[in-house]
C-alpha cells in the first residue's frame, strides 16, 4: 500500500521505531508462514487477526487507526471499515479502520469480496505487505480503490524496496455500488490480478520483477493528503466513507483450501 513505502522514506528511524512498537502485537510469530484460510470476517479471532489501534506521528499521514472504526454489520454480514473526521484540535484529521492477518503468507491465490469506499481523497484497499518494520526489504502487492473514481482500480507492487509502475485499470462497473470478487494469483514467475473471475492484468518474471518474500495481508481505509493529490486527491476535512468486506481467502500453491469464489454466486 502506497502509504507504508512513503512513510518509511519520509519519516526515518524515529517514526519507524514508533510504528514497530505500535505493531508489536502483530509481529509475534512473523517468521512463521501461515497456511491457507477462508474467513467470512464476522469473527476476527485475535489469534489470527490484529485490528490496528494507534496513531503514527508523521504529520503527513492524516489518518489514525482505531478499533472503533472496525465493526460487523449483522444485517448483511459485512465487516465495515469506516473513515470519519476527528474532533477539532486532534492531531489527526481522520479516524480510519485497518485489519491485518497476523501470520504472513506467500505464493498462492488471494481473494476478497468487498464494496469499495467512495469519496474524493478516500482510499480503501486489499493488499499484502512486508518491509523494514518486520526486518525485511519492502515487498508488496496491491488492490487500491481511489474513491474519486470507483469505476477503476489501482494495482501495484513493490519488490526489494523498489516501487514498480502501478496501473489504473477499468473495471466496467462502479466498485462502490455492490460487492465484487477481487483476486490476485501470486506465483514465483507471475502475478495476475482479476475481478469476478475476469483477468485484469498479468505480469511475468520475463517482463518485471515478482515479489518473493512472505507478506502480511491488510485491509484498510484512509484519507489522502497533499502528497497524494495527483494520485488519490486530498480528502476534505469533513470526509466520511465506508468500505465493506464480506469474505477473504488464501489458498497456498498446491492446496485445496476453500475460497471465497466457492460461495454461491461467485
Amino acid at each position: 500500500m502506497k502509504f507504508y513505502g512513503l512513510f518509511h522514506q519520509a519519516c526515518g528511524v524515529l517514526c519507524a521505531l514508533t510504528l514497530a512498537l505500535a505493531l508489536t502485537p502483530a509481529v509475534a510469530g512473523a517468521q512463521t508462514t501461515g497456511g491457507g484460510f477462508f474467513s467470512r470476517l464476522n469473527d476476527l479471532d485475535s489469534k489470527d487477526w490484529f485490528v490496528s489501534n494507534f496513531r503514527i506521528k508523521n504529520p503527513s499521514f492524516r489518518t489514525g487507526w482505531s478499533r472503533s472504526a472496525v465493526w460487523s454489520n449483522p444485517a448483511d454480514g459485512a465487516l465495515i471499515l469506516s473513515l470519519s473526521p476527528t474532533v477539532s484540535g486532534a492531531n489527526k484529521d481522520f479516524v480510519g479502520g485497518e485489519v491485518q492477518r497476523r501470520q504472513p503468507t506467500s505464493y498462492g491465490h488471494y481473494e476478497i469480496v468487498m464494496t469499495a469506499a467512495r469519496g474524493e481523497g478516500v482510499i480503501s484497499s486489499f493488499f499484502t505487505y512486508t518491509g523494514p518494520y518486520f526486518g525485511n526489504p519492502h515487498d508488496e502487492i496491491d488492490f487500491e480503490f481511489l474513491g474519486r473514481d470507483t469505476t477503476k482500480v489501482w494495482v501495484n507492487r513493490f519488490v526489494g524496496g523498489k516501487k514498480l509502475p502501478g496501473q489504473w485499470l477499468d473495471l466496467g462497473f462502479d466498485a462502490s455500488e455492490d460487492p465484487h470478487l477481487y483476486s490476485f494469483d501470486w506465483q514465483p514467475d507471475s502475478l495476475t490480478w482479476s475481478v469476478d473471475g475476469r483477468e485484469l492484468l498479468r505480469v511475468t518474471a520475463d517482463e518485471v520483477d515478482i515479489p518473493a518474500l512472505p507478506q502480511k495481508i491488510y485491509i484498510n481505509i484512509w484519507g489522502g493528503a497533499e502528497g497524494q493529490r495527483n494520485w488519490s486527491g486530498v480528502a476534505p476535512r469533513a470526509a466520511r466513507a465506508q468500505a465493506r468486506y464480506y469474505c477473504m481467502s488464501y489458498r497456498p500453491l498446491g492446496a485445496s483450501t476453500r475460497r471465497c469464489s466457492d460461495l454461491p454466486g461467485w
